[in-house]
């Protein structure tokens, strides 16, 4: 239920109150977004006598789960918009990110250049120059340049590092590792990536997010005990 409701006589929220209270979550959210929203035919709120919009419980769940499969999913609008449509779009919002990896990867989602500054806030420029970093690669597909969602998720943590002043190119000893740490992986989980079945796929792909997930709270730790090591901090 929106909180908003718990404090006022009305069955309905204002399209203020409903980006106010989203944006916990959904820093990026705006009244404009909103209103592009409806724009698109995503999602259609009642209207007042006066024309204010009236958003009720179904149109806040609708517009927080379009927002959630952009920011998780990382789908464009006009998939979002088909699946909204679908009797199954309610079972959709509750995948959660981890499900979505223990899929195979020939099932992960691919997204058209185009539609990729949009879900981001990457812009063109800033894609190609991840291209030449290696930081990042498309694929080639009938609809052109296309991105798989592991890329689109390398490019909203990259945007999220320029608050930082760090930029693409500050980012290739990243990548230099990566490729040895998939190296030293490949060894380990080798013969789980030789089974030719689906269940056993999908068993290998677990496997390497429990290593991933390990690996990086381990690194993660050994970095802030090096830098606290660094300035002098106590642990």
């Amino acid at each position: 239920m929106m909180k908003v409701l718990g404090h006022s006589d009305r069955d309905y929220a204002t399209i203020g109150e409903v980006v106010e209270e989203l944006r916990g979550e959904f820093p990026g959210i705006s009244i404009s977004k909103v209103r592009y929203l409806e724009e698109e035919g995503l999602i259609s709120p009642e209207r007042t006598d006066g024309g204010y919009r009236k958003f009720k419980e179904k149109d806040y769940n609708q517009l927080k789960g379009i927002l959630k499969l952009q920011r998780d999913k990382y789908l464009p609008l006009s998939v979002i918009k088909t699946k909204i449509k679908s009797r199954f779009f309610e079972e959709e919002l509750k995948l959660t990110e981890e499900e979505s990896l223990a899929q195979p990867l020939d099932d992960f989602q691919k997204v058209k250049i185009d539609d990729v500054p949009q879900i981001t806030s990457v812009s063109i420029e800033e894609i190609e120059k991840l291209e030449n970093y290696n930081i990042i690669q498309h694929e080639e597909s009938e609809k052109g340049k296309v991105y798989a969602s592991i890329d689109l998720k390398i490019m909203k943590l990259v945007k999220k590092l320029e608050s930082y002043g760090i930029e693409p190119r500050h980012l290739r000893f990243y990548e230099n590792f990566a490729e040895r740490e998939a190296s030293f992986f490949q060894q380990i989980l080798l013969s789980s990536f030789m089974q030719k079945s689906d269940e056993g796929k999908k068993k290998a792909l677990e496997e390497l997010t429990g290593l991933t997930k390990i690996t990086q709270e381990l690194k993660s730790l050994l970095l802030q005990k090096s830098i606290r090591n660094y300035f002098h901090i106590s642990q």
